[in-house]
């Protein structure tokens, strides 16, 4: 099977981004969801409408684990829904996550759109693999803030007493994250530099 053009690999994993498309916006409501459901929950309980105490004992059961930044938190024992420290920044980092997955697989549609119709060296393929390397920047970058947003409000407000001890555990998976966030970088000149020739080949013809 051909790279390119019609009924291509490239048409397969466009079809297949497609559908990453459609998922990312299900994912993206559920999330919406659960914000909104997680802030009217905490209004309820500092309105006094729902009684904290015995949300508290109805979870106290409950194991969850974190993962902020790369970096993961061993499972932390009886972690409950008002325990803000930990619920509010898991919910950032994950708007910040599907909403740049977003603007990733939108660009890459785009990008396989062109490898589809058989002309890769476009100048705006570039664009398209910057938006893309600068999207992961961010993200990662955003993982990082977060993880210290977390750092400080235990230092500041202490452990909660629902959680045990505090640890975590660095995730090798980063270095992997920040390797294709250059070899992105490379592939944008590349293209860049690609489509300048293509333009000059055809200016000369």
């Amino acid at each position: 099977m051909k790279a390119l053009g019609k009924g291509s690999i490239a048409s397969i994993v466009e079809v297949g981004l497609t559908i990453a498309w459609i998922i990312l916006w299900a994912v993206l409501g559920l999330w919406a969801a659960a914000t909104i459901g997680y802030l009217v929950f905490m209004a309820l309980i500092g309105a006094g409408v729902i009684d904290a105490a015995s949300v508290a004992a109805a979870g106290s059961d409950a194991t969850f684990r974190i993962r902020i930044s790369g970096v993961e938190s061993e499972a932390f024992e009886a972690l409950q829904w008002t325990d803000w420290h930990f619920i509010v920044p898991a919910l950032l980092i994950g708007g910040v996550t599907i909403g740049g997955s977003l603007i990733i697989v939108s660009r890459l549609r785009r990008l396989f759109d062109s490898f589809r119709s058989g002309e890769p060296f476009r100048r705006e393929n570039a664009q398209h693999l910057r938006v893309i390397w600068i999207t992961m920047v961010v993200i990662e970058l955003a993982r990082y803030a977060l993880l210290v947003i977390v750092g400080v409000l235990l230092s500041v407000f202490g452990v909660p007493e629902s959680v045990g001890e505090a640890s975590f555990t660095i995730d090798s998976d980063n270095l992997s994250t920040w390797m294709s966030i250059l070899i992105l970088i490379v592939l944008a000149e590349v293209f860049r530099e690609g489509a300048r020739l293509k333009e000059e080949q055809e200016l000369t013809i």
